[in-house]
């Protein structure tokens, strides 16, 4: 207890000397807050937007390697090898895949029902408008497939729905499909078979007629302003009121065989890409295909934020190196003229432990106080300082930032979104960063002890008393 009250006497008999210390580090645990706030606020928004948006992975085919890998069939046209629905599946199991968007699809027939346009097809190839399908066709067995009425779409996430996104399609009566079974079809193709919620029926895929009849029962009817004919065709699978909405868990467990099926996968990061690249060309992708990772879109959404951090962390690891260069020296500078005095209590049979245990109370008391000060002054200006640097980030991004086209291109985040991601940034001061900001002020505390206690400890006490100006 001497000890301490020692200290605390020695703090008021040196508060000129401490009053400086004290503001330095007042000014350096400001600064560490507000960097420690924005680090570990942006920490978390970058661990969310990863959670949230990924980056979309999509496979083309290289037309030099299509001419140069595989041959041209006996009409000398080339096809792009095919990606089968397994290999789809599989390629989702990579441990670098943050989400998969599946969508399949299945051309089908139903025998109770009429398709919108129905008989369109039957009479454009019996006026034998395309040659392959007359009784001269050398291939007849081509001929014997029935003509589809409907279209089963199954997808992997209602968020697919583009059409509803858009305001092309909106539901009209019941529910999204969610239960393995359950369908939508539109309000035109229910009126003409009189089907309301709960009806049952059957369909058949016509191209693949050793699969077994897809069971299904209506959950919700839509209404449809999309075009029905897009091709401008009279055919029944054409009409887009035909189209009956499932789940794809629908279509998988009913069999995957024949199942027209797309996939766009999400990486949990960009970096990951050439891991996943490994990984499906392990499980059979053929070399034709180029893996296109969409990083762009990706990084307009983290980079903003992740920016903000990199400005943190570098403001930080500045501010902490002037700050410990100043202490370092005023701490030899304040134990170089208490020399004597510690030269007297060495003298007096003092220990240097005990010694050096009366200035690292003094040290503590002082950091805990400017503890204090720090923690408040910092949380007050964090928010403007990163109001500061979001404003000049915005204008660097508005300038720089262009939507991007093409392929693999499927979230559709451009500059707009890009911005927000910076403007959303309210920092707060979280338990992580207050524990930071702890273990800082105890760093900074022992490391400037450290180098004063060295510095002195060295001499024996008569020595020092010898000294004495």
């Amino acid at each position: 207890m001497y000890l301490i009250g020692n200290a605390l006497k020695n703090i008021v008999r040196n508060k000129g000397r401490y009053l400086l210390i004290g503001a330095v580090l007042i000014v350096i645990l400001a600064s560490v807050t507000v960097s420690a706030m924005i680090h570990f606020t942006t920490q978390s928004l970058i661990d969310d937007y990863a959670d949230r948006f990924g980056a979309a992975v999509t496979f083309t085919p290289d037309l030099r390697k299509l001419f140069t890998l595989t041959k041209p069939d006996e009409n000398g046209y080339f096809h792009d090898p095919e990606i089968t629905s397994e290999q789809y599946i599989a390629f989702s199991k990579s441990d670098a895949v943050k989400s998969t968007l599946f969508q399949g699809s299945r051309q089908t027939y139903c025998d109770t029902l009429t398709g919108l346009d129905q008989g369109g097809e039957e009479n454009y190839y019996a006026s034998g408008a395309d040659k392959g399908f007359t009784s001269s066709d050398p291939h007849p067995e081509t001929v014997q497939r029935q003509a589809p009425n409907t279209v089963v779409l199954g997808y992997s996430d209602t968020s697919m729905l583009e059409d509803f996104a858009l305001g092309l399609r909106e539901l009209d009566e019941g529910k999204y499909f969610s239960s393995s079974g359950e369908c939508m079809v539109s309000r035109d193709f229910a009126d003409l078979n009189g089907l309301k919620i709960g009806d049952s029926f059957e369909v058949q895929d016509v191209n693949h007629t050793e699969v077994p009849t897809l069971r299904m029962t209506v959950c919700g009817i839509y209404l449809d302003i999309t075009t029905p004919q897009p091709g401008g065709t009279d055919w029944a699978v054409n009409n887009r009121r035909n189209e009956i909405l499932t789940s794809f868990a629908t279509l998988e467990e009913h069999s995957t065989e024949g199942l027209n099926l797309s996939a766009t996968y999400y990486l949990k990061n960009p970096d990951l890409a050439s891991e996943f690249e490994s990984y499906v060309r392990e499980n059979g992708l053929n070399d034709v295909y180029n893996v296109n990772v969409d990083a762009d879109s990706y990084n307009q959404i983290v980079k903003p934020v992740q920016s903000l951090k990199d400005i943190s962390a570098t403001f930080l690891a500045v501010v902490l190196f002037v700050g410990c260069v100043i202490l370092i020296l005023l701490s030899m500078l304040g134990v170089r003229e208490r020399k004597y005095e510690i030269g007297v209590l060495r003298a007096m049979g003092m220990q240097k432990g005990k010694v050096a245990f009366g200035l690292i109370c003094e040290s503590v008391c002082i950091m805990a106080l400017c503890l204090c000060v720090g923690l408040g002054v910092g949380s007050l200006i964090a928010q403007p300082v990163s109001d500061a640097i979001q404003a000049r980030q915005e204008v660097s991004i508005s300038e720089q930032s262009q939507p991007s086209y093409g392929d693999g291109v499927i979230m559709g985040i451009g500059s707009d979104e890009a911005v927000s991601a910076t403007q959303n940034v309210v920092v707060a001061l979280t338990p992580a960063g207050i524990v930071f900001i702890a273990v800082v002020s105890i760093g900074l505390c022992l490391l400037t002890n450290l180098f004063g206690l060295f510095y002195i400890m060295r001499y024996e006490p008569m020595k020092i008393l010898s000294e004495r100006s």
